[in-house]
């Protein structure tokens, strides 16, 4: 019976259970910094204290960021996380410097992990740039360089030639209202758009009839881009009911239609507002959405000279300058932002927002482009 006893109380003896931590990497964004010594911490986390010690490898991937340029890559780097303790944490160098350039971004890998389920092996470190760019003006403007220190000219034109470019643009015609109510005919008339001594005039007139045509020019299926920065320098008209616009659309609009093919607002402005511009992302969520901020000028309006109007397009951000003052900055993930845009110049009369002319506004009304220019 003492035997028997022995046996049922060794046979009822639960076994201990171990439960595996699982061990997570988690990103972080820096800003990049000018000089010393700048480090990017990313954490490696367990979801409870392990029995045993964890240990696994880290590497660096290179992204829009590259290693020696941006930051110190690392390759199988050892870590260890000791019984007891949740975390640990990895520093990656960042290479500072004073260019003005896009954000970048990298990857961290974990690899080879020991003791431990991996839930994700792959963290993002954004770096934020802060440098700015701080031009020299003229009588007329804002002088430009033809790129910036960590960006290249990938496309632009100068509106140099005697007739615009067929290569890159498209003259977009019609009296249809155009979604908003305006009240101009478009056309391809060298009346309403034309080049001359550098520069693109789209002119909006009023004719015999009491009508008005004006001119709208697009890149879509010739110049498309996904990201990068955006400089177009130019001259506004005035007058109640005047409203030109700098903008994008997604090249897919055909098929998608608006707003799920989203759209940039670079710049608009209203006739009658001679100081203020406006900067606007729309998109699709259940709906039309739309974000977006406007900047003024403290002196003068936008008739008086040139102005240059720019955007720095990333993923998941997009940010919003007038002579390269920072005035907004739009962060929401949205697809159609991810997407190739084409550009659209256009200067239309009346409508849903300016409202029409009255008898205080003069014909004919003219933006005068300088240039349009894509850095990557």
């Amino acid at each position: 019976m003492l035997c028997l006893a022995v046996i049922t109380n060794a046979a009822c003896k639960k076994e201990k259970t171990i439960v595996t931590p699982e061990l997570t990497i988690s990103g972080v964004q820096v800003y990049e910094g000018n000089s010393g010594s700048v480090k990017a911490s990313v954490t490696l986390s367990l979801t409870k204290a392990a029995e045993s010690e964890v240990s696994c490898t880290v590497s660096t991937v290179d992204g829009t960021a590259k290693a020696g340029e941006d930051y110190t890559a690392v390759s199988g780097l050892a870590v260890t996380i000791a019984p007891g303790e949740l975390s640990k944490q990895v520093d990656i160098l960042i290479i500072p410097d004073e260019d003005m350039e896009l954000n970048k971004k990298f990857s961290v890998k974990v690899e080879n992990v020991v003791n431990a389920k991996i839930q994700n092996t792959t963290a993002f470190i954004n770096i934020k740039n802060d440098d700015t760019y701080s031009p020299t003006s003229d009588a007329d403007g804002v002088i430009t360089p033809q790129t910036y220190p960590g960006m290249t000219l990938v496309w632009s034109d100068e509106f140099n030639d005697a007739h615009l470019n067929t290569d890159f643009w498209t003259h977009e015609k019609g009296a249809h209202g155009w979604g908003n109510n305006e009240l101009q005919n478009y056309t391809d008339s060298e009346n309403n758009v034309f080049l001359e001594n550098g520069f693109l005039n789209i002119k909006a007139i009023q004719e015999n009839n009491g009508g008005y045509t004006s001119g709208r020019i697009i890149t879509l299926g010739k110049k498309e881009f996904t990201y990068g920065r955006i400089d177009i320098r130019a001259k506004l008209p005035k007058g109640q009911g005047i409203w030109p616009a700098l903008w994008m659309l997604g090249g897919n609009i055909n098929s998608v239609s608006w707003p799920a093919c989203g759209e940039i607002d670079i710049m608009e402005y209203l006739g009658h507002e001679t100081n203020k511009v406006y900067g606007t992302a729309h998109y699709d969520e259940g709906g039309h959405k739309y974000q977006g901020s406007s900047y003024s000028l403290t002196t003068g309006d936008f008739t008086q000279k040139f102005h240059v109007f720019s955007i720095e397009w990333q993923e998941n951000s997009i940010v919003w300058y007038v002579d390269y003052v920072k005035y907004y900055e739009f962060t929401k993930p949205v697809e159609a932002f991810s997407k190739n845009n084409f550009f659209i110049m256009n200067l239309a009369v009346g409508g849903n927002w300016p409202g029409k002319p009255d008898n205080s506004t003069v014909f004919p009304q003219t933006m005068v482009v300088d240039y349009v220019r894509v850095f990557k």
